[in-house]
């Protein structure tokens, strides 16, 4: 498991909610991530890789989208 320190906020609203949680790998960018089942869907912009002695593996910065836009596009036939 990887600990992971992820700030996430809506489109268009400058303020970040952070936490921290623990993943069974790090999250990349362009990837998408749910903190539990009712969440929103988030979009990851941005890992900050933490190859030093620190709390966390990463820090991941992800923006929310809406996943039905999200399936819309992805699973296209």
């Amino acid at each position: 498991m990887s600990k992971v320190f992820i700030h996430t906020r809506t489109a268009g609203n400058k303020g970040w909610d952070n936490t921290g949680r623990e993943f069974l790998r790090l999250p990349v960018e362009g990837e998408y991530l749910a903190l539990d089942g009712a969440s929103p869907w988030y979009k990851v912009e941005l890992v900050v890789h933490c190859p030093f002695e620190a709390c966390y593996s990463a820090e991941v910065y992800a923006v929310e989208v809406d996943h039905n836009e999200v399936m819309k596009t992805k699973l296209v036939a």
